[in-house]
């Protein structure tokens, strides 16, 4: 549902003056004739950047892409802003964490926070608003966090062949014989981190899925091998990792693409039962080859198993007691919250821990959201997101077939993306990382544009 306001149609008109007022200069400029391609070069770049720089450096690719949207607005003509309902929850939850940070009595610490949620709801915002106009672009970004992820999933692989040093006491060997225990790889995202290569993996593999479907739609056969070869790396990489977070993210994936892939087939091809047959045959190499994978590699097996073991675990222990205090702080700031950052919630969880489990956030995205912004900001988040998914669900149903199975396979991977990154988040944090950020967002923008331009044309008509 696109979102109509005075305020949104004075910012149009606000824009539109200035791209009345500059059309000549920008006519001649050959700079602002190609911005659009320069957004994209900055936006393929900021998605490089977060595979090897630190966060900080990334951070000034992402801010490019929005200044240089921003001056698209002004310049050039015809560009408008949009905003369907999934966004306004977004900007509500937006609205509520800038209440929260003023609100913070480490305020400092709390803005520095902040600006980084800034910069992530931006960068989304502009690459919507890129890809809003720019839909063919699509595949080659799709195309580069695929590339990406399997180079990932390579150098992950290599890792735990060669059996690459822990850098940090990631596993607990007290059950376990020593030799199956994972050697758990952390590719070359920094700091380098196993869960923080698992939650990329995850939220990037739902790219490597579309691309494959994207080759499969229009019959390039080879194209499709190689896309099965990256996401059968990919998978394999998460496994690596060890981290049992992305191995719940990575399920809710397959299980997601079981579900939506079922959905399309029962709307899109209900009369074609051979290829009903062949999907059905190839659920079921999907289930067995990870049952094979648990017989097969046992040190795969009890690292799973070792979710179920609890406070058997270190790990496991050692995140119990950072949610019984991290509750604790957020019944004591359930209104407005404790400000944003890790910073902010360090300083206020050293009254609440537990002693010897000190913590650099909560290891739960719905719970640290709710201990920094309170409980409106979460209910603000998951209304952002439970919407999203809604909205791509009617998408992906239509039965009126104006829908292009083009565009149903990009709204299809940024919902699995959605899943797996939220399933990876209930027992990690690691969502609030650039590195995941970036993809998560990029992906959700690529579908917004999608759902937004369906939305425009059957306004229009």
């Amino acid at each position: 549902m696109l979102i109509e306001s005075k305020l949104l149609e004075l910012t149009n008109r606000y824009y539109s003056f200035f791209q009345n007022k500059f059309e000549n200069i920008t006519k001649n400029s050959l700079i602002l004739n190609r911005i659009e391609d320069i957004i994209l070069f900055f936006t393929g770049i900021t998605l490089l950047a977060s595979t090897f720089m630190q966060s900080e450096h990334i951070a000034v690719f992402a801010i490019a892409v929005i200044l240089l949207t921003l001056l698209k607005l002004h310049l050039k003509k015809g560009a408008k802003v949009h905003v369907t309902g999934f966004d306004a929850a977004l900007l509500i939850y937006f609205g509520i964490c800038l209440i929260s940070t003023v609100n913070s009595t480490l305020l400092p610490q709390s803005i520095h926070g902040f600006l980084k949620t800034v910069i992530y709801i931006l960068y989304y915002f502009c690459a919507a608003n890129y890809f809003q106009t720019n839909q063919s672009k699509i595949k080659y970004v799709l195309l580069l966090i695929s590339a990406l992820c399997t180079i990932e999933g390579v150098i992950a692989l290599c890792q735990n062949f060669a059996g690459v040093e822990q850098i940090s006491t990631w596993q607990d060997s007290r059950y376990i014989n020593p030799e199956d225990a994972i050697a758990r790889a952390y590719g070359t995202l920094k700091p380098y981190n196993p869960n923080l290569l698992g939650g990329y993996l995850v939220c990037a593999i739902p790219c490597i899925i579309a691309s494959g479907a994207l080759f499969l739609s229009k019959k390039h056969y080879k194209s499709l091998f190689f896309s099965t070869g990256a996401f059968l790396i990919s998978a394999l990489a998460v496994f690596v990792t060890g981290s049992r977070g992305a191995y719940l993210g990575l399920w809710a994936v397959i299980a997601g693409l079981i579900v939506l892939v079922t959905l399309i087939i029962n709307t899109d091809f209900k009369t074609q039962e051979r290829l009903k047959s062949i999907w059905h045959k190839v659920v079921a190499v999907l289930c067995g080859a990870f049952v094979l994978l648990l017989i097969a590699v046992p040190k795969i097996t009890k690292r799973i198993l070792s979710i179920f073991i609890l406070r058997g675990d270190s790990s496991t222990s050692f995140r119990m007691n950072v949610y019984n205090s991290s509750w604790h702080m957020f019944c004591d700031n359930w209104l407005f919250g404790i400000g944003a950052g890790n910073q902010t919630f360090r300083e206020i969880y050293g009254l609440y821990m537990i002693s010897g489990y000190d913590a650099l956030s909560t290891y739960s995205v719905p719970l640290e959201i709710a201990v920094e912004a309170g409980i409106f900001a979460l209910l603000a988040f998951v209304c952002f997101i439970v919407l999203f998914v809604i909205d791509g669900y009617k998408f992906l149903t239509n039965a009126d077939n104006t829908n292009s199975l083009a565009d149903k396979v990009i709204v299809c991977a940024a919902i699995l993306t959605v899943l797996g990154v939220m399933m990876h988040g209930m027992f990690d944090t690691i969502y609030f990382r650039p590195q995941v950020q970036f993809v998560f967002w990029t992906m959700i923008a690529m579908a917004s544009s999608v759902l937004n331009q369906k939305l425009i044309e059957n306004k229009e008509v």
